[in-house]
């Protein structure tokens, strides 16, 4: 969209306040793993002051697990996602759909670990990371999720347009609640 030009004022004029961006991963392996071509890091950061500059807050969807991620991902995207001022984050384990081309890879690599389709939801681990434990996996996603919704990341990440700060701040207090009952089921 920020490559059309005059769209993103077009949506302005709509009416449109905010956009669900699949960033994916800021990995570029990663993003190469996938063959998420339209998925370039080195365009994010215009991409984000472009959509910016318009007033609209970005609603960030991340996915861990991808094998060229390792422990230190998190921390990574964490440093990232601040540095953007990202108005929301919803982020996903890398979760191998049976059926799929994925499903199959990670099957015939013995790298399934969990047979109960209940826990295919994005919310669990269910196969055995490359360059982590799946232990690390399901602590970073729990963690990311944490310190994003921070009261400390909640200011450093407080949209410069002041008439964003009302919507920002309650959109983020109420992904702070959700955070932490979808970590309690989580659990379960």
């Amino acid at each position: 969209v920020v490559n059309i030009p005059g769209m993103l004022d077009l949506m302005k004029e709509s009416g449109c306040q905010g956009l669900f961006i699949g960033f994916e991963s800021i990995n570029p392996s990663s993003i190469g793993e996938v063959h998420k071509v339209q998925n370039d890091r080195n365009k994010y950061e215009y991409a984000i002051q472009e959509i910016h500059k318009r007033g609209f807050m970005i609603n960030a969807s991340f996915v861990f697990g991808l094998d060229s991620d390792t422990p230190e991902v998190f921390q990574q995207t964490l440093d990232w996602i601040v540095e953007q001022k990202l108005e929301t984050i919803t982020s996903h384990i890398l979760t191998p759909y049976p059926g799929t081309k994925l499903y199959d890879v990670l099957l015939h690599e013995n790298r399934i670990i969990c047979d109960d389709l209940a826990k295919y939801n994005t919310a669990h681990v269910v196969f055995q990371p490359k360059n982590m434990t799946s232990q690390q996996l399901y602590d970073g996603y729990i963690w990311i999720y944490n310190e994003l919704y921070s009261f400390k990341n909640i200011i450093k990440r407080l949209p410069k347009a002041k008439e964003q700060w009302i919507p920002y701040l309650t959109f983020n207090l109420l992904y702070r609640k959700y955070g932490r009952w979808t970590d309690k089921l989580c659990k379960s």
